[in-house]
């Protein structure tokens, strides 16, 4: 039987409702913000650690349990809140180019569970306004104060991204699409978001030594993290209110061990130096984790719109320290196990 062409035609618009159902749709998940756009941001952090099993041998001795008192009894907690107005003044090739963000609220309580304390030193940048501009022929970001004035020291550690650019497909994806993530560095932001503003001690020598606790810990974590990978998945887009939305889910698990052996020396023998105390120490501290999260993407705004996070660790400590106490030698052999969870959130304004 033939058909004319007019039927055939016909035929073929009839089905192109049909056929472009069919086909995939891309969302295109980049960092490419308006320049100008302010976006507020508030990050939560709750997390309580448990000692689950402590063994202590003094000389030779071991030590019965009740010497550890109520530390087995309750957990330790942490709770921080850091809210921020960010400006993206310019972005580039998916990248913070320039962003001015004001620090406009800062808390952070640290104690057991029944009992809290604020920590008023982390709260010594709020009302500031910080500058990241990038150098792009030192590859690194300059970071100051708008205003010319701060504590210099409490900017070393922080950083523009607020965003999770790492979780970050590259080209465009379909739902249920995956990709790795492996980039070290990068991840960094998972745990913590933006960085961390930590004022030095006050004192000289304390400072010293603060820099180089720093320094060391993060080369040997940076170092055993080698490795660490999370899987993302592309769990499609939807509407919600004026804003498409793509949503990104991953998934981590890894361990990591430090070695601070020598840091331990050299802070006991600072702190105790006036009572003529110093210690020769062995310490290995090995991490297991693993956590899983989401992150909301403003498709059409080109930045983050929402972020949670939930992890589980166990956290595995060996000390070994011979120690010299106003002409006393005595050993003491510390083992522990120590259980953790936290959960992260990010919401946008």
């Amino acid at each position: 039987m033939k058909h004319s062409p007019r039927i055939v035609l016909a035929a073929l618009v009839a089905s192109l409702p049909a056929l472009h159902a069919f086909q995939p749709r891309f969302d295109s998940v980049t960092f490419a913000p308006e320049a100008g756009t302010t976006v507020d941001k508030e990050l939560s952090l709750e997390a309580t650690f448990y000692l689950e099993d402590v063994n202590m041998v003094l000389n030779g001795s071991e030590m019965p349990p009740e010497m550890m008192g109520e530390a087995m009894d309750e957990g330790l907690v942490m709770s921080a809140s850091v809210e921020v107005s960010d400006e993206y003044v310019s972005s580039r090739g998916g990248k913070h180019i320039e962003l001015l963000r004001a620090f406009t609220g800062m808390a952070l309580e640290m104690g057991t569970e029944s009992d809290t304390e604020t920590v008023d030193e982390f709260a010594e940048i709020e009302d500031f306004v910080v500058r990241f501009k990038w150098d792009a022929d030192e590859e690194e970001y300059v970071v100051s104060y708008e205003d010319g004035s701060g504590d210099e020291e409490m900017l070393e550690g922080l950083s523009p991204d607020m965003d999770f650019l790492a979780l970050l497909p590259e080209g465009e994806v379909d739902r249920d699409d995956t990709w790795e993530v492996s980039d070290v560095e990068s991840l960094t932001t998972l745990f913590f978001p933006g960085g961390l503003a930590l004022p030095s001690p006050g004192d000289e020598e304390g400072a010293e030594l603060f820099e180089e606790l720093s320094d060391e810990l993060e080369a040997q974590l940076r170092d055993s993290l080698d490795g660490f990978t999370v899987d993302c998945k592309y769990n499609g887009s939807r509407e919600d209110g004026e804003s498409h939305l793509g949503e990104i889910g991953f998934r981590f698990e890894g361990q990591a061990s430090l070695d601070p052996s020598d840091i331990l020396s050299e802070m006991i023998a600072i702190q105790g130096g006036e009572m003529d105390i110093t210690a020769d120490i062995s310490a290995t501290v090995d991490f297991e984790f693993e956590g899983e999260g989401t992150l909301l993407w403003d498709l059409g705004a080109g930045h983050v719109a929402g972020f949670e996070m939930a992890s589980e660790m166990l956290i595995l400590a060996d000390i070994e320290a011979d120690v010299e106490a106003m002409g006393d030698s005595q050993t003491v052999e510390l083992s522990a196990e120590v259980s953790g969870e936290a959960e992260w959130e990010l919401t946008t304004e």
